[in-house]
């Protein structure tokens, strides 16, 4: 932060520069105005070429110029007054062989009002008023009549008096825009402060929280919201790295129906479950509530906005899980005994030398058991898990995922392309499969420049179900080419690019794919763009898995 003693010596140096500046312009315009005007008289009356206070005068006047360029007036401030009172003598002299010369008294006297008071005005006025009578005792010189004195000295009066007023009105008027402006600086420097570190208490929140407006821009995200879908930086038009799902292992939210679109359209939740798969790979169970709140915006407008809070419940459901896992397996074991009781129960009922006691006893037997297993039965229905399918259609995930980047890509100004073939029916890992194709579209947009085109292609070609993503980015170098599938490796075209980036992605979405016995493989020229190609089988055949590069 800047000390008081460091901004006094730059306001210093400041008024330091001003003064010199202010000197030299003003000296020169004196100078050359003099000069041009007396230059002019005498060469339409060419007889002043022998006078010798016209001579005497200009010399003087190019003198006082010339000193006033050499003299270090940051030291001698002081003697900035005699620079005008000595133009107004020589201005004396020249009138000496012309009195209309002495009508450029006017900026000798314009520079006393601008920058002095109103005695340094009656002082320029009084030299003036003196070197008007001089030329009376002065053999050969135009005399001047009382009257014309009197008219000169009263329009350099009211001419000094208008400036001088005006200039100390100046003054003020700039005096107190800088005191309002340092008053505003303070200010300001006081905000970001607050700003800083109400940011710094936000990010420290462990309850993830994201600002949402009606067009579904994120314009305030925390530390733990970014964290957890995986934000690179403060930039929310590209996705999150993570999915949203309607249940554990089920189907990967609509772009409409995830939790920034619905608070766009204004939508109120209270704890609602959602699960998260992430950019880890892992599982997260989040309890969602979305509010609403008016914040007033650069216009001085008031504005709804949409706050997101998304707090991790995980664990609480693992131990729901695990409960109702638990109900359901003792559920099961209880069947098989309750189905025996029931079994001999129905038994003795069917024997007929029981006794009236007995048969009463059974009865009561027979209908305990009965309630016990209905009991039991509605546990298990109650308590069932999820059937897990391994089953996915590789162009639904292409669609979708397309979907949910077209508002990054437009963002970019980036015309993203789909062409979906067919429903591609593939068995394997369809969570983890979605994280591919999101990683090849999200750097298809990443790495292509504003006005690029970017095509999301599948199609089946024999026994494989195929996913292209083709650009028209920066491009990859051949050398680079073959290390991108190299974790932590990141393409020189990248880096000089300035986009943020890991050099995870490609390593990662390699093992995915090969762990699903498919294959990846990328084609690029530097410059022109890249395709990225996956290769899976279709349901019902199977190949060995093989990572290829091609340039």
């Amino acid at each position: 932060m800047t000390t008081p003693r460091v901004e006094s010596r730059w306001a210093d140096s400041q008024l330091i520069g001003t003064v010199v500046r202010s000197v030299w312009q003003w000296q020169l315009m004196v100078g050359f105005s003099t000069v041009a005007v007396a230059l002019g008289v005498t060469l339409l009356n060419p007889r002043l070429f022998g006078d010798i206070s016209l001579l005497t005068g200009l010399a003087l006047i190019c003198a006082i110029t010339s000193w006033a360029m050499v003299m270090p007036w940051a030291r001698h401030r002081e003697l900035v007054l005699a620079l005008p009172f000595a133009d107004a003598v020589a201005i004396g002299l020249l009138a000496i062989s012309d009195h209309t010369l002495g009508y450029l008294w006017v900026v000798p006297m314009a520079w006393v009002a601008t920058y002095y008071s109103m005695a340094a005005v009656v002082a320029a006025l009084g030299l003036i008023f003196a070197l008007q009578i001089v030329r009376w005792w002065i053999p050969g010189a135009p005399l001047t009549s009382p009257l014309e004195i009197m008219i000169v000295l009263l329009g350099l009066g009211f001419l000094g008096i208008a400036m001088n007023q005006g200039a100390r009105r100046t003054r003020a008027f700039r005096l107190l825009i800088q005191r309002q402006s340092r008053q505003l600086d303070r200010a300001v420097a006081r905000m970001s402060v607050h700003e800083d570190r109400a940011n710094g208490l936000f990010d420290t929140v462990s309850t993830a929280l994201a600002r949402v407006d009606d067009r579904g821009n994120i314009d305030l995200a925390n530390a733990a919201y970014r964290h957890l879908y995986a934000y690179d930086n403060d930039d929310y038009r590209h996705p999150p790295r993570a999915v949203e799902y309607g249940a554990y292992r089920g189907t990967a939210l609509p772009r409409d129906a995830t939790s920034i679109a619905r608070a766009a359209r204004g939508e109120r939740v209270e704890n609602e479950l959602i699960w998260l798969y992430d950019a880890s790979g892992e599982w997260r169970a989040l309890s969602m509530s979305i509010r609403g709140r008016t914040v007033r915006t650069e216009t001085d407008d008031d504005t709804e906005v949409s706050i997101i809070q998304l707090d991790d419940v995980t664990d609480t459901e693992r131990e729901r899980r695990e409960q109702r896992a638990t109900t359901s397996a003792v559920s099961h074991e209880l069947r098989n005994p309750l189905t025996v009781i029931l079994g001999h129960a129905d038994l003795m009922l069917d024997a007929e030398d029981l006794t009236p006691a007995q048969r009463e006893h059974a009865t009561v037997i027979e209908g305990a058991a009965e309630r016990m297993l209905a009991l039991t039965k509605s546990l298990l229905d109650s308590h069932r898990a999820p059937e897990m399918s391994d089953q996915f259609d590789l162009s639904v995930i292409a669609a979708a995922t397309a979907d949910a980047f077209a508002p990054a890509a437009a963002a970019s100004d980036i015309d993203l392309q789909t062409n979906i073939d067919r429903p591609l029916p593939i068995t394997g890992d369809g969570f983890r499969l979605r994280q591919v194709v999101d990683n090849l579209i999200s750097n298809a947009i990443k790495y292509t420049p504003r006005g690029g085109s970017v095509e999301v292609m599948t199609t089946a070609e024999g026994d494989d179900a195929v996913l292209r993503v083709s650009d028209t980015g920066i491009g990859i170098a051949a050398d680079d080419l073959e290390r991108v599938f190299v974790p932590y490796f990141r393409a020189r075209s990248a880096t000089a690019s300035g986009i943020a980036g890991t050099g995870l992605g490609m390593s990662i979405a390699r093992q995915i794919i090969e762990e699903n016995a498919g294959t990846i493989s990328l084609e690029s020229t530097l410059g022109t763009g890249t395709t990225a190609t996956v290769r899976l089988p279709l349901r019902g055949s199977h190949r060995p898995s093989t990572t290829e590069v091609s340039a």
